[in-house]
């Protein structure tokens, strides 16, 4: 990290507790718009499609470019911490997702998609390292579990926007022109992120947590994988978020191919998703604390296999989005609590360990939509849901496993009220 990022860090950090409010109500408004961003993109691709003449496999292999440069990005955020903190890469996140919306608005020609892509991947793995380092720096110092509802309020925005998007081109407007729209909506809180200070990076805490010994110091992801509860999450966090991309990419066009449906129906069953989603993940750490990690994962994990099924059956309109919401409340839990659970193995590197939680997450949607655009040509659109049924057939199988009985274990005593047992956990 340079002199002057430091200076302001450590500033920060001498500053007040409301400067440390300030901090996560940024950080969860910056996660809004990273959702608002998702909402539009989600509904924007279906008539993308329609107006480049793209095929769905085509399609679909030119988004690999998304995940594949949000991927670099995670790989290299250990050198880039280097250099910036939180508040900076999450700047620059912002602006290559509010560049993403611009290039959607003024390129007619795929080779505007294709950057495009590029800038969505940039901007959704920076602003994904930076927030998500921010709300387990919040975790350690208040001692409360915030992942949940920071993932809630970026649910809403996908909510919002996707609803939003998807009724004005209906109306018949330009998705360029709704894509300008939210690109101005976003630009305030892009305004906003160069005031506030951030808290500094990487500090260390009292206690180390359970299993964190063996990955604390100079960490990275080869040895983050040393651990065993780190590698479970891992995998977890693959298929949680391969079954979110294959909505976020293919949800509307499965409505709006499939089903012969108007496009606001599309926009609605993913908003309907994601407020699905929103819902299961507010009441998701009530879930843990009351049934524990293993039973919350086995209950996601039948839920999403069900709703695979019932889109593989594809029977009419509405059952089909019945199932992306019985889909949204199933999946919702996954990954912030693989997130809490990583946070664990190394509590005073949670940059490092943000990013690295990321790295799956982007992996799944290099592999995920990809692989469902090329199954839907052979196949069908509906027969390629058969990925979400494994997907969640996975997520079951990891939940027995050893690494996530211990976890529940040690979470167990702070659930108890013991304030020692707390420290420790």
């Amino acid at each position: 990290m340079t002199t002057e990022h430091q200076d302001e860090s450590d500033a920060a950090l001498a500053e007040p507790s409301w400067n440390l409010r300030a901090v996560t109500w940024l950080s969860g408004t910056q996660f809004f718009m990273f959702g608002i961003a998702i909402g539009v993109m989600t509904v924007a691709w279906a008539e993308v499609i329609r107006s480049l003449d793209l095929s769905d496999g085509f399609f679909g292999t030119a988004h690999l470019l998304l995940p594949v440069v949000g991927l670099v990005t995670l790989l290299a955020a250990k050198r880039i911490y280097r250099y910036l903190d939180h508040r900076w890469i999450g700047i620059y996140g912002q602006l290559a997702l509010i560049g993403l919306l611009v290039m959607l608005a003024v390129s007619d020609h795929f080779v505007g998609l294709l950057i495009a892509f590029v800038l969505a991947g940039l901007g959704s793995a920076l602003v994904d390292t930076a927030t998500n380092s921010v709300f387990m720096e919040i975790q350690a110092r208040g001692g409360r579990e915030v992942m949940n509802m920071m993932y809630a309020i970026n649910s809403g925005g996908t909510v919002i926007s996707a609803l939003g998007a998807g009724a004005l081109i209906s109306m018949g407007m330009d998705y360029r022109w709704v894509a300008v729209l939210f690109a101005v909506i976003m630009a305030p809180v892009l305004v906003a992120s160069f005031v506030i200070m951030y808290p500094p990076v990487n500090q260390d805490e009292p206690e180390q947590a359970p299993g964190a010994a063996e990955v604390e110091g100079d960490v990275g992801l080869l040895k983050l994988m040393r651990n065993p509860l780190f590698r479970v999450v891992f995998v977890m966090t693959v298929l949680g978020i391969a079954v979110e991309s294959i909505v976020q990419v293919w949800s509307v066009i499965y409505v709006d191919q499939l089903l012969d449906a108007p496009i606001v129906y599309g926009g609605a069953a993913f908003a309907l998703f994601s407020l699905t989603m929103m819902i299961g993940r507010m009441i998701n750490a009530w879930l843990v604390s009351a049934l524990g990690i293993r039973r919350s994962f086995l209950i996601s994990a039948v839920g999403t296999a069900l709703s695979g099924g019932l889109l593989m059956a594809a029977f009419d309109l509405w059952l089909s989005v019945f199932a992306f919401l019985l889909m949204g409340i199933a999946i919702a839990g996954v990954q912030p609590t693989c997130l809490s659970a990583a946070a664990r193995v190394a509590p005073s590197r949670v940059n490092i360990v943000a990013a690295a939680m990321m790295v799956p997450a982007y992996a799944a949607f290099i592999a995920t939509p990809t692989a469902y655009g090329w199954l839907s040509d052979a196949t069908s659109l509906n027969t390629a849901m058969v990925l979400v049924v494994a997907a969640g057939v996975g997520v079951g199988a990891l939940a027995l496993s050893r690494p996530i009985a211990e976890a529940d274990r040690a979470a167990a005593p702070a659930e108890s009220g013991d304030p020692t047992l707390t420290a420790q956990a």
